[in-house]
């Protein structure tokens, strides 16, 4: 992994609302979907929908979660290969 994609992830890491959906993925040990994820860290952090969709997005985009979409649901789950590349263990976040 080159130095540009670390960097990429450990900025988006260093959002506390960011880590904070990370560490319940990484409790939840599976893949979750939007709409459960989504709303239940909403109310934690009394954001709206749409400040929550941002914060999913940069995660994909940075490479920490992968997403996958199954009709009109999306998906999300931790990306432990790209975590690894980068000498992060998410289960020590």
């Amino acid at each position: 992994m080159d130095i540009t994609n670390t960097v990429n992830i450990l900025k988006s890491l260093a959002d506390e609302v960011r880590l904070s959906i990370v560490r319940q993925l990484v409790n939840q040990g599976c893949e979750a979907s939007s709409s459960e994820i989504v709303a239940s860290c909403a109310k934690v952090f009394s954001l709206s929908q749409p400040t929550m969709s941002h914060h999913f997005g940069r995660l994909v985009e940075s490479g920490v979660l992968m997403e996958r979409k199954k009709g009109t649901v999306k998906y999300y789950q931790i990306n432990h290969d790209q975590l690894a590349a980068a000498g992060i263990d998410p289960f020590k976040l």
